[in-house]
């Protein structure tokens, strides 16, 4: 029977492959951004800016905090990049969402599995680089290749896991990726940071293929509430391991943790959660702080109930968490592993 021997997960923000001294450019998006979810409500950069003064944020925001931040960061991406490595996996299950990279708003599942046997991994394309700001141009070689790439897919598995699931869940499939207007020619962010930064175009790993599963995170109106979240995890560990193949799998999760207005508060509840496989802990947050960059923690969560009763645990490498101005917009950057 297949085993999942190992878990993690990793921020991927932009501001992971930018340079200290730009991380103004992201902060310059953030003033003229008109609404930012925080702790249930929504706000401009200017209420955000008066409702955190007290908490000084820009004693965080200096250049030499930030130059600081960025060596942690790279330090604990380059060590998670290696264990993925060191794990001798047959396939690795990601968790992640797309932000109108390949699901356009012609079609927005909430669970979509790819089923196909090659994944494509593209450059941008020039049209589409002209259009992304300033703040994630910097940083887009991070999750691209240089090159058209066809990574080895998990397409047995996948067939198999969604046959597994499908009594208690309607999950889309697609085995290929179709370039549409505005889209882009393969996966996008969420598994291309796992593809580039973390592992190199899967250069040293031949032989892990790899299963991308897409969670619509961030669009509503069809967002699964975090209590179906872990259901769905939860049911794909169990997929995963009845399948009857000797192979090894590790599950990853791709995003967060809180952004584009850190919250070090919630943070700190879910990686408690996190750590303990407090399921109650995480059905008690309120979905309204689920929300923008934020809502990427369930891509976390989905990763933690796939993991139950594997007897791994989670344990925390580094939470890092990066502001890029005095109103509380950045990203707070989380390291982890399930050993």
């Amino acid at each position: 029977m297949a085993e999942i021997v190992f878990g993690v997960g990793t921020s991927h923000s932009p501001l992971l492959a930018t340079e200290p001294e730009q991380w103004d450019l992201r902060a310059d998006d953030d003033r003229k951004n008109p609404a930012h979810p925080f702790r249930g409500n929504v706000y401009t950069f200017d209420d955000l800016m008066k409702l955190r003064k007290g908490e000084n944020l820009g004693t965080q925001n200096t250049i030499d905090v930030r130059r600081a931040n960025h060596v942690r960061n790279q330090t604990h991406l380059d060590f998670l990049g290696q264990k993925i490595k060191e794990a001798d996996l047959d396939v690795l299950v990601i968790f992640g969402d797309d932000q109108r990279e390949i699901l356009l708003q012609d079609i927005s599942p909430p669970f979509m599995v790819f089923t196909g046997d090659k994944v494509p991994f593209m450059p941008t394309t020039p049209e589409r680089f002209e259009k992304m700001p300033k703040g994630v141009q910097v940083a887009d070689w991070a999750r691209t290749p240089e090159r058209d790439m066809w990574l080895k897919g998990a397409p047995d598995l996948a067939v198999h896991l969604v046959n597994e699931v499908r009594t208690d869940f309607d999950v889309a499939v697609s085995d290929t990726v179709i370039e549409k207007e505005g889209g882009e020619r393969g996966v996008g962010h969420a598994f291309g940071f796992y593809y580039h930064r973390l592992l190199d175009d899967l250069i040293d790993t031949p032989r892990m293929a790899t299963l991308p599963i897409f969670i619509n995170t961030f669009f509503p109106p069809n967002q699964p509430p975090i209590k179906r979240v872990l259901e769905f995890g939860r049911s794909v560990g169990r997929a995963i391991r009845s399948w009857d193949k000797d192979v090894r799998v590790g599950i990853a999760a791709s995003g967060g943790l809180s952004h584009f207005v850190i919250d070090e508060e919630l943070d700190q509840r879910m990686i408690d959660a996190l750590k303990a496989g407090d399921e109650a802990a995480i059905l008690a947050e309120p979905e309204n702080h689920f929300q923008s960059g934020s809502s990427e923690i369930k891509n976390w969560v989905a990763a933690m109930a796939a993991l139950d009763g594997t007897g791994l645990k989670f344990q925390l490498v580094d939470y890092v968490p990066c502001y890029r101005s005095e109103a509380g917009t950045g990203n707070a950057m989380c390291f982890g592993l399930w050993r």
